[in-house]
């Protein structure tokens, strides 16, 4: 018996030291520091989520004419690149803004298929904004280079866009998550989603 309490006293030299009580108050803080964080994302994200922009919000077409005016002075045939990539942005802001479109993270053709979607924009709608993106695109991506009235022209296309779209009221949409080929709610925060 003797023997067998000296293994005890033994094993029990072989445990570590207590974590000190300030390294607990640390963490503690700090889980609480990360859960504070998190609930503010939370609370926006929710906040976010559930606002949805008035079309009839004269700011988001007012801004977009704005910069597209203030943009139309770097039009010449040496600048028509940088043109054509900060006018297509300006004109994808507007988007993202106005229809709840994610737009300015996406390729022209992600955008253009999911605008095809939308039922906020009209075919006629669609298809100036696909010709507008696609000359961007060629100025941008084809090193080319544009005179100033076919800059113009684009220009035109743009300030038409957004005039024709100004009066128009965004559809919210919604998007489902298909698991396994059944419809359900996923786990995942963003599977429905207002669009």
């Amino acid at each position: 018996m003797g023997n067998n309490l000296t293994n005890i006293i033994d094993d029990l030299r072989l445990l570590a030291e207590p974590i000190p009580l300030w390294w607990w108050l640390i963490a503690i803080a700090i889980a609480v520091l990360l859960y504070g964080i998190g609930a503010e994302i939370l609370k926006r994200r929710k906040k976010a989520a559930q606002t949805v922009q008035q079309s009839s919000d004269p700011q988001i077409v007012e801004d977009a004419l704005a910069e597209l005016e203030k943009l139309r002075k770097t039009m010449s045939r040496e600048q028509s690149r940088i043109y054509a990539t900060m006018a297509s942005g300006i004109i994808r802001r507007y988007i993202e803004r106005k229809f709840s479109i994610e737009a300015p993270c996406r390729s022209t053709e992600e955008f253009l298929a999911e605008a095809k979607e939308s039922k906020s924009l009209t075919e006629k709608d669609r298809q100036l904004l696909g010709n507008f993106l696609n000359s961007c695109d060629f100025l941008k991506f084809a090193c080319a280079y544009a005179e100033k009235e076919e800059l113009e022209k684009l220009h035109d296309l743009a300030v038409e866009f957004v005039k024709k779209t100004s009066n128009q009221t965004p559809k919210p949409r919604v998007r489902i998550s298909v698991n396994s080929g059944n419809l359900s709610p996923s786990k995942s925060v963003n599977s429905v989603a207002l669009l």
